[in-house]
């Protein structure tokens, strides 16, 4: 009986352990999933209006033709584009769960140990 209250109490410890770290987990991806969001949202949408809108009225300001203007802009919005897509990939691997693994090979380490005596 005491080896079973010890298994449950330490399923329970792991349990617990695990549904902290799954919602770690689940603020990481929420995260990573804004900024992909956004990196699509600025390199579609972005890219057609308000590149063409500021193209066209710093052309009507400065008498400059819209054609000089846009590829500046465009390389701009570009460049915000990519910082975004490149923070979700340098997250994107981030390890999920170190805790529940550092603990579970101790558990592992431990009975190893024990069956080897």
């Amino acid at each position: 009986m005491s080896l079973l209250g010890s298994l449950g109490r330490h399923a329970g410890a792991v349990g617990a352990l695990a549904g902290e770290e799954a919602r770690e987990a689940a603020e990481l991806y929420l995260r990573l999933g804004i900024f992909l969001g956004a990196a699509l949202f600025f390199a579609a949408f972005g890219y057609i209006l308000v590149l063409l809108c500021i193209a066209f009225i710093v052309a009507a300001v400065f008498n400059v033709s819209w054609l000089w203007i846009l590829p500046v802009l465009a390389i701009v919005h570009l460049v915000v584009a990519f910082l975004c897509a490149l923070h979700v990939k340098t997250h994107w691997r981030t390890p999920l769960f170190p805790a529940t693994r550092g603990e579970l090979a101790r558990d592992w380490d431990s009975l190893q140990k024990k069956s080897a005596q």
